[in-house]
């Protein structure tokens, strides 16, 4: 018995002494399963194995090739005009877009979310064609409120002095609030495409084939739209149809972010600064008169 008391005593002043020493616990002499013929073989074996999963692996690895970014009006690059107020596309594609006004989904009850929950599922179980979800971020332009309330204090003349100050104090703060950086408001709209398969289409004597694919397309778009308003109705959000002009108000935005904020849409339209553009549709009569005042400038000077 105290010959084990002893061998374990030494055993740990060993393991003590090798461990400060920092040497390995067993001396390499007496490691025999290191250099026997079985385990350099398996070491061996295992070697081989992975470098043929290593070559294999190389060889099944795809390269990723980073691509330039395409320009950004490429993506218009199909649109052919927009009329009926719908986007008419090549290969007789129209397009459809309706502004999307959200409510409040986390300041509702818990019934209340489950409601809209339902009724935006059950939306989307209808959908068996195309519709897509565009969120546009635009600079928030509060002149047009700016301007009205210094008409209504320039406009009253009965309106104390004090509330004129503190009208003008507001208006100034919401400037400054405007201008000093860049403040966004997040638009969602609903984008319904439908193509026309010339096939189906039956021409009768002295229609017009592009009239009769526009009404078919404005037909099932609006079915498309109908049906989406009527769903999301009932989740508390609505559904509002764009016509000509707001879908060229939304593209003007998306191509013209900072420069709306000073141009804006509704200036250049009441101003028909889109005459500028030599793509403008003119009349007849438009172009006369000016081809007459161009030749009188011409002949005073």
């Amino acid at each position: 018995m105290d010959v084990l008391v002893i061998l374990c005593i030494g055993l740990i002043a060993f393991v003590v002494y090798r461990m400060a020493t920092k040497q390995p616990i067993i001396p390499e002499q007496f490691k025999f399963w290191k250099n026997n013929e079985t385990t350099l073989a398996a070491k061996k074996g295992l070697e081989e194995k992975l470098a043929k999963k290593s070559k294999s692996t190389k060889k099944n690895e795809v390269h990723y090739v980073e691509q330039e970014p395409n320009v950004f009006e490429e993506l218009i690059d199909e649109i052919v005009d927009i009329n009926f107020t719908m986007i008419r596309c090549v290969n007789y594609r129209y397009v459809m877009m309706a502004e999307v006004v959200p409510c409040n989904y986390y300041l509702r009850s818990q019934a209340e979310q489950e409601a809209i929950d339902s009724s935006f599922e059950s939306w989307l179980a209808t959908l068996n064609y195309q519709a897509t979800v565009y969120i546009h971020n635009k600079f928030i332009d509060l002149s047009e409120q700016l301007d009205e309330m210094k008409r209504n204090m320039t406009e009253q003349r009965d309106m104390p002095l004090n509330a004129l100050k503190y009208g003008a104090a507001v208006v100034k703060d919401l400037e400054d609030w405007q201008n000093k950086s860049p403040r966004y408001e997040t638009k969602r709209y609903l984008l319904f495409s439908y193509e026309v398969k010339t096939s189906s289409i039956k021409v009768q004597d002295g229609e017009d084939f592009e009239q009769v694919a526009m009404e078919k397309a404005y037909n099932e778009l609006m079915r498309r739209m109908s049906n989406a308003s009527n769903q999301l109705q009932a989740a508390n959000m609505f559904v509002e149809p764009l016509a000509h002009d707001g879908i060229v108000e939304v593209l003007y935005h998306t191509f013209n972010r900072r420069k709306a904020l000073t141009a804006k849409f509704k200036n250049v339209k009441e101003e028909e600064q889109m005459s500028l553009y030599v793509t403008a549709d003119q009349t007849d009569s438009r172009v006369t008169l000016t081809k007459e005042k161009i030749s009188a400038v011409n002949e005073s000077a």
